[in-house]
C-alpha cells in the first residue's frame, strides 16, 4: 500500500526536528526583534543556538536505540546533515547579520560562513564513513559553543563592539570550518560541560538585565 506521505516517522529523528525547530525559532527572535518584555534577543537567540546543539548532541546515541531499518537508518543521517544546515550554518549567519546591523562586511562575512558550513558538511557526508572519528577541519556543531561563549564572556565584561568581534569572529570559524587539520569526536559528557555552564550563564545574563 503506497504511503499518503513520503519520509520516515519514528522516534529516532524527534530530537533532529526539535533542534531544527530551535533554530527556526531563534531565526524568528530575530528577524521579529521579539524580546518577550524586556529580554535581549541576542540571548534568546543564543539559547535557542545551545539548544540545537545538545539535541544534535543526543539524536546519534537516540537513534541508535531505536530499531531501524537501513533505509529508516540513511534516511536519519541524511536528515541530520540538512538539519545541520539550518542550525549551526544558516542560524549563526543569521545572528551575524543581526548584530552587525546588516552591514555590507556582515553579509559578506555570512556569505562566505554559509558557503564554508555547507562545504564542511558536505565532504563530511563523504568522508564520516571511512574517517574512524577523526574529522578534517572543525565540525559545524562546534558552533553552538564557540558563539554562545563568546557573547556570555564579552557581555559579562561589558565589550564595546560586539558587531565587529562578532563579524571576525565569524570568519574565523568559517575558515576553521574547511581548514585541512585534524580533529577527534568529542564525546557528550565533554560537551555537556561546555554548552551548559554556557547556558546557565546566558540565562542569568539575560535575568540580570531585565
Amino acid at each position: 500500500m503506497r504511503k499518503l506521505f513520503i519520509g520516515v516517522y519514528n522516534p529516532s529523528i524527534i530530537l533532529t526536528y526539535v533542534g531544527m525547530i530551535s533554530a527556526i525559532l531563534g531565526i524568528g527572535v530575530l528577524i521579529t526583534q521579539k524580546t518577550l518584555g524586556a529580554i535581549d534577543p541576542i540571548g534568546l537567540a543564543m539559547i535557542a543556538l545551545i539548544v540545537s546543539g545538545v539535541c544534535d548532541m543526543f539524536d546519534g546515541a537516540v537513534a541508535r536505540r531505536c530499531k531501524r531499518t537501513e533505509q529508516e537508518k540513511q534516511f536519519g543521517i541524511q536528515l541530520d546533515s540538512l538539519a545541520d544546515t539550518i542550525s549551526f550554518v544558516v542560524f549563526p549567519a543569521s545572528m551575524l547579520i543581526f548584530i552587525a546591523n546588516f552591514g555590507p562586511v556582515s553579509l559578506l562575512i555570512a556569505c562566505f560562513y554559509a558557503f564554508a558550513g555547507i562545504m564542511r558538511l558536505g565532504w563530511f557526508n563523504i568522508t564520516t564513513e571511512t574517517s574512524g572519528g577523526v574529522y578534517s577541519g572543525l565540525p559545524v556543531t562546534f558552533s553552538s559553543v564557540i558563539f554562545p561563549t563568546f557573547y556570555l564572556a564579552l557581555s559579562f565584561f561589558e565589550v564595546p563592539r560586539l558587531d565587529i568581534i562578532f563579524q571576525v569572529l565569524t570568519a574565523v570559524v568559517g575558515v576553521l570550518f574547511i581548514t585541512n587539520f585534524k580533529t577527534k569526536k568529542i564525546g557528550i559528557k565533554k560537551l555537556c560541560f561546555l554548552l551548559i555552564p554556557a547556558i546557565i550563564g546566558i540565562v542569568a545574563l539575560i535575568l540580570l538585565k531585565k
